[in-house]
């Protein structure tokens, strides 16, 4: 959205009158209860547009998006600065702005006002973005591009998203009021307000920190995801191979109780052929053996042994 003067085709939201702020002077000698009163009527006018006109699915998600692309990165860098959508700015003597997305620096991101009042916030907005889908082009290439830089805010950015084009301005200095184009590079528009690089990547404008691309927030979760599918996935394999050394464990140890059981059944049994009269203690003994080389060597003495004592000597 933007501001207007001379209406270029039908009259617009901008050229109404009852949208315009007033003047420095003007709102400064107001009462608060008056300024309550001019803000609300201002209000009032804008739902009238607002309950006139449709949005559109594919502008709603470009520009919620936009905000809650850099939000998040804003945030994950400790760096303040309140994104907004469609927050009423209001600067003095001008009609009523509300940008798609708008940045404004050096601000408690979880600042949430119901309107940007640029005499009582003491400064106006950073940066403008403006998503254009049915819109007309005019507006969003021409008006804006002088009405935004007129008010004194550094950049704004123009995407169409219905046709993956982006464009920038930005002021040369403080003073200035007449934006200068922003010269893509590599493929990249700059924005020094927001120390980011922007491009369109698959219809949809991306930022870019030191020509790394800034995920979303859906990005980050399927990143995150991903991670912990993977350590899920370790986990899980190292849990496998414990589990299968346990059962190669477990049937060692039941092979081995298998081949002491085998020897001792044998000693037994040569024992009785022998005629070695072997007593309940020594019986429970041969069996109960673990040694497996204590066996081996009963097993090869009992054809020697002469007594059961000599056996197991």
């Amino acid at each position: 959205m933007t501001f207007g003067t001379q209406p270029l085709r039908a009259p617009r939201v901008w050229d109404d009158p009852r949208i315009r702020f007033p003047d420095e002077e003007t709102w400064s000698g107001l009462s608060p209860d008056e300024r309550e009163a001019v803000l609300e009527r201002i209000e009032a006018v804008l739902d009238e547009y607002r309950e006139a006109m449709s949005e559109g699915v594919r502008h709603s998600k470009r520009k919620s998006g936009i905000a809650a692309d850099l939000d998040a990165h804003f945030r994950r860098a400790g760096r303040g600065v309140l994104l907004a959508n469609e927050l009423a700015v209001l600067y003095p003597g001008e009609p009523v702005i509300v940008p798609d997305v708008v940045a404004v620096l050096d601000c408690d991101p979880d600042y949430e006002p119901e309107r940007w009042v640029v005499q009582d916030e003491k400064r106006g907005v950073d940066l403008i973005i403006e998503v254009r889908n049915l819109g007309r082009k005019h507006k969003d290439v021409v008006e804006n591009v002088r009405d935004y830089a007129r008010v004194g805010i550094p950049e704004y950015f123009s995407f169409d998203c219905r046709r993956g084009v982006l464009r920038g301005w930005r002021l040369a200095s403080d003073g200035a009021r007449t934006y200068q184009p922003i010269v893509p590079q590599g493929g990249y528009l700059r924005s020094n307000v927001l120390a980011l690089d922007l491009a369109i990547v698959e219809m949809r404008l991306r930022f870019f920190y030191n020509q790394s691309l800034v995920p979303s927030e859906g990005e980050l979760v399927t990143r995150l995801q991903s991670l912990v599918d993977q350590r899920q996935g370790a986990l899980d394999e190292a849990e496998r191979q414990r589990s299968e050394a346990e059962r190669q464990r477990s049937e060692a140890e039941r092979q081995r109780s298998e081949a002491l059981g085998v020897l001792a059944r044998n000693l037994l049994e040569v024992c009785g052929l022998r005629g070695l009269a072997l007593t309940d203690e020594q019986r429970a003994r041969i069996v109960a053996e673990t040694d497996q080389a204590r066996l081996t060597t009963w097993s090869a003495r009992v054809f020697s042994a002469h007594s059961a004592d000599e056996l197991l000597a």
